[in-house]
């Protein structure tokens, strides 16, 4: 669609969102908590719908919790664009990951809304069911019920297993969510295939993020096109020796959990540089029975692999896997690999690739291409729609901490990028 206005976003008004929704789950350090269905969450999805309200975008929520804002297109046959991200946020992270995707989306719809043109078809912005997976260790549950990438069947027995710090299940904490009534309401575990789409309902999915690295800093770029999002592989791993009175086993004598899992760490780092592309990170980890004058008899800690090339990453994976079973042999304790998620990489779509260049060049900016290393929800609704991905400059590359930050300018001129790709989609 050609841009009959030169009328755009309202880069103002969008920084006062974004400041605003930052403030639910601000810690002493600066840090924003906002964990799927926690009380900040809650209170943040209350404020977007009434936004989205106040806007006159026709708010809904569906089983899954996911939120959306629309515009009703002339033609209701025709496939719609679907623009969004995620306002959860990792444990004290940043106010920007996820949050800036949502809100320029809702600027986008508000904006074109106000030069009063309606589409041909419709337009909706979307804020994703935890995206991050903080709470529950479970990533992607807005999305993957939208896309139906896996079967409901299987998403509400995830859901059933997946706990909290406090034992709370998924599935528990979403039908007290939705005992807030209202727009919650409508939120149902246990008929989540509801909030499935069909592969005909979308022409294509637009996500714009910080980009969370220095590839833009460092080319001294604002904005960036995204080629294609690297798949990822998550497990979880136990490691289990004998515990025992640290002052009266001899060294020779002892089944260390902790010890084995420090050797398999250092072999997991080898692994991944010499991959020549792989990335592999244990994030979290938790030793029992966590006393300083006790031999460690047990330690879980987590696994995550990724990398753009699936071949590659799958290889990875194995020799990890064939690594943490040598070292265990070796040193006479046993090990549990439980992997519990796995998502392909995917390429940017042609399709919104070329509206994203057109963007680029109706604003006289260079284009400039580069990969995700972070997964996104985007790679999710590659399963059922086009995609493609705009990356906002992250300043320091710093992502998931307090200190995240992104400029005024860079915001609002990733906000007019979205804004010439979204009408060209139209």
């Amino acid at each position: 669609m050609k841009i009959e206005s030169e009328r755009t976003i309202q880069a103002d008004r969008l920084w006062d969102d974004l400041m605003t929704l930052g403030k639910f789950g601000r810690g002493a350090d600066g840090g924003v908590t906002k964990t799927s269905f926690d009380t900040e969450d809650i209170k943040a999805r209350k404020h977007l719908l009434q936004m989205l309200a106040d806007a006159d975008l026709d708010p809904y929520m569906d089983e899954a919790g996911n939120i959306f804002g629309q515009i009703h297109g002339k033609n209701s046959d025709l496939p719609a664009i679907l623009i969004g991200s995620h306002i959860d946020t990792v444990r004290s992270g940043g106010c920007f990951d996820g949050a800036m995707g949502v809100l320029m989306g809702v600027e986008v719809l508000r904006s074109i809304k106000e030069i009063g043109l309606q589409p041909e078809r419709t337009l909706r912005v979307v804020a994703f069911t935890d995206e991050e997976g903080a709470r529950f260790d479970y990533a992607f549950v807005g999305s993957t019920a939208l896309s139906g990438a896996f079967s409901a069947n299987q998403l509400r027995e995830d859901l059933a297993l997946a706990v909290d710090q406090e034992g709370i299940s998924y599935t528990d904490a979403m039908k007290r969510a939705s005992m807030e009534g209202g727009y919650f309401s409508r939120i149902n575990p246990e008929q989540i295939k509801r909030a499935q789409l069909g592969k005909d309902e979308l022409k294509a999915y637009i996500e714009i993020h910080i980009e969370q690295g220095k590839v833009l800093e460092s080319q001294n770029l604002a904005v960036g096109m995204v080629s294609g999002i690297s798949g990822g592989h998550w497990a979880e791993v136990t490691i289990k020796g004998e515990a025992g009175h640290a002052g009266t086993i001899g060294m020779s004598e002892r089944k260390d959990a902790l010890s084995a899992v420090g050797e398999c760490l250092l072999a997991i780092e080898k692994i991944a540089r010499q991959s020549g592309g792989s990335v592999a990170t244990v994030g979290k980890l938790a030793v029992q029975p966590g006393s300083g004058n006790v031999i460690p008899g047990q330690v879980d800690f987590t696994l995550d692999v990724r990398d753009i090339c699936d071949e590659r990453r799958e290889l990875t994976v194995q020799k990890i896997y064939e690594v943490i079973r040598e070292i265990s042999e070796h040193r006479g304790v046993s090990c549990e690999i439980r992997p519990f998620q796995s998502l392909p990489s995917v390429m940017s779509s042609p399709v919104v690739v070329e509206a994203i260049r057109e963007a680029f060049v109706d604003l006289g900016y260079p284009i400039y291409e580069l990969p995700s290393g972070a997964a996104h929800d985007a790679m999710v609704m590659g399963s059922i729609t086009e995609i493609g991905m705009i990356f906002v400059r992250s300043r320091g590359g710093i992502s998931h901490h307090p200190e995240e930050w992104s400029s005024f300018e860079d915001v609002a001129l990733g906000c007019e990028v979205l804004y010439r790709t979204t009408m060209k989609l139209l």
